[in-house]
């Protein structure tokens, strides 16, 4: 398998879905969930994980590849169940959705669906209902990500009851951005991992990085796990690819125009870095 991998890399279907939701309850409580599935040269691999942040307990998370559900979206609900994570929950949007083509290609593209920049969660688990607001958005990949210039990305969302905003930046050779704010798209803003400034409405986000949700080399501790369920794709992905250092954090966001605060909130933000 490892040299049909080896030889193949330039003639092969490559197609990753994969869905980001999270939770922020009133306590402070946090959740994210993945959902992905892969499906390349006649093979498809599965993925899920679960990342729970306790003001009290701190920060744990959990993962698998086998046996996983997608979320299922119906008249704009969004419902996902894992019995073995003993979690269910549905997602009501309180915003319009938002979409972005990432990147393109001739080999493939990347599409960013943010089915709701702001949502209205209900969660059920360890036989307790618990409610709070949330996000949700589908990654869908034609193109192997490793095949897309960046030696940074920053991604992040902030909500609040009032306000919801979005931003995406890929730095390589040029700086390309994405960033709406309640629902507008907005250019030539300043992305940083502890600030967001919109120039021209005199408005920024204040982000206080309080709480590290993951440190780490991610991307390697996946391809150690999927070696098993691809073997040879550890040779493939360029090493600057494998060994990227992603920073994801929850913030106090505090959201001014001019020096005025108008409004307060939960982000959740991260950065990976790509360069060596």
């Amino acid at each position: 398998m490892s040299e049909s991998i080896k030889s193949n890399t330039a003639g092969r279907k490559f197609y990753l879905n994969k869905w980001f939701l999270d939770f922020v309850g009133e306590n402070g409580e946090t959740m994210i969930f993945y959902a992905a599935k892969l499906n390349w040269n006649m093979l498809e691999v599965q993925y899920t994980s679960w990342l729970s942040f306790d003001p009290a307990s701190g920060v744990s998370q959990t993962s698998r590849f086998r046996n996983i559900n997608m979320p299922v979206s119906k008249n704009g609900i969004i419902c996902w169940s894992d019995s073995k994570f003993g979690v269910e929950g549905c997602w009501k949007p309180l915003a319009t959705p938002l979409n972005a083509r990432i990147f393109d290609s001739e080999e493939g593209s990347v599409d960013w669906n943010c089915h709701q920049p702001a949502s209205s969660v209900s969660l059920k688990f360890k036989d307790r209902t618990i409610r709070g607001m949330g996000y949700a958005e589908q990654l869908l990949l034609t193109v192997p990500p490793w095949k897309i210039p960046m030696d940074e990305l920053r991604w992040g969302r902030f909500g609040s009851s009032e306000n919801q905003m979005v931003w995406i930046e890929l730095i390589a050779e040029e700086k390309r951005q994405w960033l709406w704010l309640n629902g507008e798209k907005i250019k030539n803003c300043i992305i940083e991992d502890d600030n967001i400034l919109i120039a021209g409405k005199n408005i920024s986000l204040k982000l206080d990085k309080d709480v590290v949700l993951e440190s780490e080399k991610k991307i390697l501790s996946v391809v150690e796990s999927l070696v098993r369920y691809l073997p040879g794709i550890n040779k493939i992905i360029p090493l600057k690819f494998i060994m990227a250092e992603e920073c994801k954090w929850l913030s106090k966001g505090i959201l001014k125009k001019r020096d005025a605060v108008i409004d307060q909130g939960t982000a959740i933000h991260e950065l990976v870095n790509f360069k060596p």
